[in-house]
């Protein structure tokens, strides 16, 4: 009775780009013009209905943002942030996010954050990554959930985003830091990291932070596109390009020791000052004003994550990868010329283990390799179609052969990566761990699948 009572006095809100805060938000003709004016009224089970607008703010602290996200929902009354049906909001960040995440329950969908990188060109970044103090305008994430500033028992978790188009941010796309139960879905993730000094990638989650120990998928990538994501700054920690990943998944076991970036040329020491906890490449510099002051273990993290249904291209780094991981089902993606930047692997597991990597389709560059193998323990890798052999893993059910895709395009919206109807990859794929639909809804074949991302 108190859970269908208290729905039932949940909110709409509305803010439009011809809105006022001096409105009451309750309408699309009462709508407020701020995206903050509403997530400081929030509360658990409202919908915030955004419409069209370019919405942005010149807030350049410590982890300042467009959109500060700080209230939370509940179990069973989720905080959803919603574009309304047909428009196409956009945030465009000048500080270190579009949208900053430290609660939890929330949903963010269909709202997009496009960055700044049109008008910032490489020497400008490079001399900028010299200076003592980073400015924000270089480094700025599209989406970070941001856990490393709250305390052990207020971490950031079951949190959603669908939908969003996360582009051209000089810093991370899609950001999940000490966090737990998060999904990304039916995003287009592109164009982000170039000018950080961070060492950024795509979609990265970094030191998830376990909420619990239950069974089941705690984080989830699914059904995206995300192409060139890249770095052209190097990381400030060991002055070299590093990451520029499609999608990282990266250090939730602590177990695993030994390099801090996936290409196992650097080991950097954590600032006692900062209180980082571990050793990792970070996407977003940590704001000494807010860095918490006792320093507390991270729980270990006994979640799976499912990686599924992705297109990867054209990325600085590798295409997917997992970095001092465990538990992870990379299942039915398809990576294209990565490695473009840094020369990583085009799917690759990296110091991990529990690895499951099944019925992907992975197409190295010119001269780039499939995968690789440094200190992985139980890898299951088979039924991947690749176009050039490898002995790092080697599948029984494992073709090599040209997928022969339809028509190849470095802009994956204007491309098609299905395989053409003679492509050895369609209706060979394992029936374990099946996935319902494809990266574009599509239905899977109850028995004959594909392999890739692509049901034909």
């Amino acid at each position: 009775m108190f859970i269908s009572t208290f729905l039932a006095s949940a909110n709409n809100w509305y803010v439009t780009g011809l809105g006022n805060d001096s409105n009451d938000g309750k309408s699309v003709s009462k709508a407020f013009l701020t995206l903050q004016k509403a997530a400081d009224l929030v509360q658990p089970g409202d919908i915030v209905f955004v419409g069209n607008g370019i919405y942005t703010n010149s807030d350049i602290s410590d982890g300042g943002a467009v959109l500060q996200i700080r209230n939370s929902g509940n179990a069973n009354a989720w905080i959803t942030w919603k574009a309304i049906k047909g428009e196409k909001p956009v945030i465009n960040p000048k500080g270190w996010a579009g949208i900053q995440v430290t609660a939890s329950y929330n949903i963010i969908d269909g709202i997009n954050v496009i960055g700044n990188n049109d008008s910032i060109f490489l020497l400008q970044a490079q001399e900028d990554a010299k200076l003592t103090t980073p400015n924000p305008y270089f480094n700025s994430n599209g989406i970070c959930f941001e856990g490393r500033k709250m305390p052990a028992d207020q971490k950031p978790h079951h949190l959603i985003i669908r939908n969003c188009e996360v582009a051209k941010c000089a810093g991370g796309g899609i950001v999940g830091l000490e966090i737990d139960y998060m999904t990304i879905e039916d995003c287009k993730v592109y164009n982000n990291a170039w000018f950080m000094r961070y060492g950024g990638s795509g979609i990265t989650t970094l030191n998830n932070w376990a909420f619990d120990d239950a069974a089941g998928y705690h984080i989830i990538i699914q059904r995206n596109y995300v192409w060139n994501n890249k770095t052209m700054v190097p990381w400030e920690k060991i002055q070299k390009l590093s990451d520029g990943n499609g999608i990282l998944l990266d250090v939730t076991d602590q177990k695993k020791q030994g390099a801090t970036n996936p290409n196992a040329d650097a080991v950097v020491k954590p600032n006692e000052n900062q209180n980082l906890i571990g050793t990792s490449t970070t996407s977003q510099a940590i704001p000494k004003a807010v860095t918490p002051s006792i320093k507390v273990n991270r729980p270990v993290w006994k979640g799976r994550a499912l990686i599924a249904n992705n297109l990867s291209a054209y990325n600085g780094g590798s295409g997917i990868h997992v970095f001092r991981t465990s538990h992870v089902d990379i299942i039915n993606n398809t990576t294209f010329w990565n490695g473009t930047i840094v020369g990583y692997q085009e799917l690759f597991p990296n110091n991990s283990d529990d690895i499951v990597i099944l019925n992907n389709v992975i197409v190295p560059r010119p001269g780039g390799q499939v995968t690789s193998n440094n200190k992985n323990t139980n890898i299951r890798w088979d039924y991947n179609l690749y176009p050039v052999e490898q002995k790092v893993f080697k599948g029984e059910h494992d073709i090599v052969a040209d997928p022969e895709f339809i028509d190849i395009h470095t802009d994956l919206t204007k491309g098609n990566f299905k395989q053409a109807k003679e492509s050895s990859g369609i209706d060979s794929a394992s029936n374990d761990l099946p996935q319902s639909t494809d990266i574009d809804g599509k239905k899977r074949s109850n028995i004959r699948r594909d392999r890739g991302a692509f049901e034909q």
